[in-house]
């Protein structure tokens, strides 16, 4: 008799919650994300929000933090299944990664990819580059114009304008 009045008790319970659970999501609004990340989302298709400073484009293997949610939150690389082995982590960019940042010294938003490419950059202004990568190297560049270079584990501020980043393995 015991057992049954235990089983009844569990069914209760999760029937409570069942029903209680979309009443409680109807509450829940879905985070509004920070002016840089709507910005980028609207430029480039495909993204999901993960909270207000994160974004995530698991086709393309980026990710996006908002300057305002870098110290409270960094994405491992394997967020976005990056099968890459790179080097040590370069300031905030992660180990195997190739970032861009919106400010000089590794600082403000990151754009951080796990695949090497030429990536267009729109509605994100490039100040900073990081290439955690164990080799090549990564460029900002204005058209084919290079603004600033950054090689295999290394750092690099850039001047000007930056149209697209292009690491080379």
């Amino acid at each position: 008799m015991k057992r049954s009045s235990t089983i009844l008790a569990a069914l209760t319970t999760a029937v409570a919650l069942v029903l209680s659970g979309p009443a409680a999501l109807a509450t829940d609004a879905p985070p509004e994300p920070s002016a840089d990340i709507a910005a980028v989302m609207a430029a480039v298709p495909g993204g999901v929000l993960l909270d207000a400073h994160h974004a995530t484009w698991p086709a393309l293997g980026l990710e996006m933090t908002s300057a305002s949610g870098v110290s409270t939150r960094t994405l491992s690389s394997s967020a976005v299944g990056s099968s890459a082995v790179g080097t040590a982590s370069v300031g905030s960019c992660a180990s195997g990664r190739v970032c861009a940042f919106s400010g000089g010294n590794l600082s403000g938003s990151r754009l951080s990819w796990s695949t090497c490419g030429t990536f267009s950059i729109s509605a994100f202004t490039v100040r900073s580059i990081a290439n955690a990568r164990s080799t090549g190297y990564l460029q900002a560049r204005s058209g084919t114009t290079v603004r600033a270079t950054a090689k295999a584990g290394a750092s690099a501020n850039v001047f000007g304008s930056v149209t697209n980043v292009r690491c080379v393995s």
